[in-house]
């Protein structure tokens, strides 16, 4: 009988992957090395050499011997394989990409080349190519859930969502546990206004192991689908998860909080003196070089993610389109994701712009204090985008937030909320860490869109009915609401109700809400569920209605101002926080305290009586467009100067050594 020759070099490889294998790593590599210098022809212990140093994070160790083994043997797949996948490792795509290219060629039937082919172009935004490709993949392997994924997300990146959702669909029913298929059905379904069944999917891929980023969408779709307590569950579980955007999440969760009327206003507050305290607190900074002269032109400097076309720039973009240059020069410190010609508009007028997108929080801080800025001004608060973590490095001699947000920053760096006394009376109950400067009557103007119609004649009069509108966000459609409004329109069965917002375009949501605001006593048949629109379109459907219902304790800003600028009174309830007292005060700086009410009760009497009395409400309606604009809150030039004589008056206090604004 022959005996086989014994392959002592086949042994020690073997005996080396079993280390390895056995996590004896160190020893294996060793053993490697030696083997592969000792037997430079052959190709498996180059190979294996290769293989352990990407293992062990040498990467550009492992990468010189892999190409060093191709080099003398170009056909020898599973090195070209592997070199492929640690170059995309080093985010190295287009050698990647030729790497499977090269495998491809080599072999037309192997779906798992044609696969990571197109993983490599979907990474290039080539994203055509990696349609073709992960269509070969998968047409090659019918169990494979990977192609279809990346199809999917080629489709979606190629501005074809029915087609990507159909391919996230055919990977979940290769994979049903796909974290990534739901994630990308969730996202999917989100941006066609879907936001139930994209919260399903997104808690989908929670369950099978997505991370923080699917958290925080989840948290997304929830506030859109009207879910504030559960939004603020999510994104504390994305806090959790990360500590890279754990910072984002939990300023998320702190703008849901106040949506959720379950929660008091000492718990809300709280809540964002812990942010302070977890991701606010800095060093002191240095001292700065800013000159004390409390005359001179001063140098102010505002952070935002909307510097666009955007609800804040209605309140923005007249400001600093007013502003007194010789007294004044504005900075931008721009993080929105696009431009375009509002950025355009607030750009052309700006001393500086820094496009702060790519700049860490370290290095944002630095700009503005490399730029001299004596005031920097927050413009986002807690909501999305917002900078929060580099201007509480205190990287001016005075920081103050404004604007975009109804609440405290929880920041001990920042000095002063830009408030009112109507929405922060003197000796109220509201807490800032902030102190409060002041402006008078209101915190903010507003500059109509010069598109809007004309102010339409009211419905009531043709019709006979009383048709109420509610253009708010669901999340700001609460118990109490719902129960306020199905009070009122049980009063008279002619009333009628309009909701209309961005979470309202999809059949099925549609009828979810009906389910939830029948739950709530409402009498859907004299309700009408609409979707969003342009934003022209959106405020010519004011003439639908005659009355515009505010929302709270999240009341309107922005909605209340268009509604008053279209001709309809708008019926609010104050409360005793900024953001309950927001639409009150918009009502009592332009006169038309008569809208307010102090309870839901005198909110229903108050609702019920202007619809009781059409004449009244037809002279009311055909002189507030008139009222709004010749009251402060259209007065551009006259608030700019307050708002930039406040900013004078808090630097001469600092320059006097003095805190800003007041106390209470």
């Amino acid at each position: 009988m022959t005996r086989e020759p014994r392959d002592a070099v086949g042994e020690a490889l073997a005996r080396i992957a079993d280390l390895a294998g056995r996590g004896r790593g160190d020893e294996a590599l060793a053993e490697s090395r030696a083997i592969a210098a000792r037997h430079a022809d052959r190709p498996e212990a180059r190979l294996l050499l290769g293989v352990l140093l990407a293992d062990r994070g040498l990467t550009d160790e492992a990468e010189a011997a892999l190409r060093g083994c191709l080099a003398n043997w170009p056909g020898l797949r599973a090195a070209r394989f592997r070199l492929g996948e640690l170059l995309y490792g080093k985010r190295d795509f287009a050698a990647a990409r030729d790497c499977f290219l090269e495998l491809v060629r080599t072999r037309e039937d192997d779906a798992r080349a044609w696969n990571n082919l197109a993983v490599a172009e979907l990474a290039l935004r080539r994203f055509a190519e990696a349609e073709s490709s992960s269509r070969r993949a998968a047409a090659l392997d019918a169990r494979a859930a990977g192609p279809r994924l990346v199809l999917a997300k080629a489709l979606a990146a190629l501005g074809r969502p029915e087609e990507a959702l159909a391919a996230a669909n055919e990977c979940l029913a290769v994979d049903a546990g796909d974290a990534d298929a739901h994630d990308l059905r969730g996202r999917l379904l989100a941006q066609g206004g879907v936001y139930s069944r994209a919260a399903h999917e997104f808690e989908q891929a929670r369950a099978h192991g997505a991370g923080a980023a699917t958290a925080s969408r989840l948290g997304d779709a929830l506030m859109q689908a009207g879910d504030a307590p559960g939004a603020v569950r999510a994104y504390r579980e994305a806090e959790e998860c990360d500590a890279a955007t754990a910072a984002d999440n939990a300023s998320r969760a702190l703008f849901a909080m106040h949506f959720d009327e379950a929660l008091a206003a000492p718990a809300i507050f709280e809540a964002h003196c812990e942010w302070g305290r977890r991701y606010g607190a800095f060093p002191a900074p240095a001292p700065f070089a800013n000159g004390r002269d409390p005359r001179r032109r001063l140098r102010i400097g505002y952070v935002s993610p909307r510097f666009r076309a955007s609800s804040a720039a209605f309140l923005l973009l007249p400001v600093l389109e007013c502003h007194d240059a010789a007294e004044v020069e504005f900075h931008g410190y721009a993080t929105q994701d696009e431009d375009d010609g509002v950025t355009a508009r607030i750009r052309a007028r700006a001393a500086g712009w820094t496009d702060a997108r790519a700049l860490g929080d370290e290095a944002l801080a630095a700009a503005i204090r490399r730029d001299g800025i004596d005031i920097v001004v927050d413009l986002a608060g807690h909501t999305p985008g917002n900078r929060l973590a580099a201007l509480a490095r205190k990287p001016a001699p005075l920081v103050l937030t404004w604007l975009d947000y109804c609440d405290t920053t929880g920041c001990g760096a920042f000095d002063a909320i830009v408030t009112d006394g109507f929405h922060s009376p003197p000796g109220d109950a509201q807490r800032f860490v902030e102190r409060r400067l002041r402006l008078a009557p209101l915190r903010f103007c507003y500059q109509p869109p010069a598109y809007a119609p004309a102010v339409a004649p009211l419905p009531c009069t043709k019709n006979g009915r009383v048709t109420f509108g509610a253009f708010h966000r669901l999340a700001k459609m609460g118990p109490s609401v719902l129960r306020a409004w199905a009070e009122l329109l049980a009063l008279d069965e002619r009333f009628r109700l309009v909701i209309k917002n961005d979470a309202l375009g999809d059949a099925g949501e549609r009828e979810h809400h009906r389910e939830r605001l029948a739950a709530a006593g409402l009498p859907v048949g004299r309700v009408a569920l609409r979707a969003a629109s342009p934003h022209a379109e959106a405020l010519a459907e004011y003439g639908d209605v005659d009355i515009a219902l505010d929302a709270f304790p999240y009341n309107g800003g922005i909605t209340t101002l268009e509604a008053l600028h279209m001709g309809r009174p708008v019926v609010t309830l104050e409360g005793d926080t900024l953001i309950s007292r927001q639409s009150a005060a918009i009502l009592r700086a332009a006169g038309l305290e008569e809208f307010v009410a102090s309870d839901v009760s005198a909110y229903v009497r108050l609702a019920a009586g202007l619809a009781a009395d059409p004449e009244r409400l037809a002279r009311l309606s055909g002189g507030l467009r008139e009222r709004l604009a010749l009251s402060p809150v259209c007065d551009a030039a006259a608030f700019t100067r307050r708002l930039e004589g406040a900013y004078r008056e808090a630097w001469r206090s600092w320059c006097a050594g003095r805190a800003v604004g007041e106390d209470e």
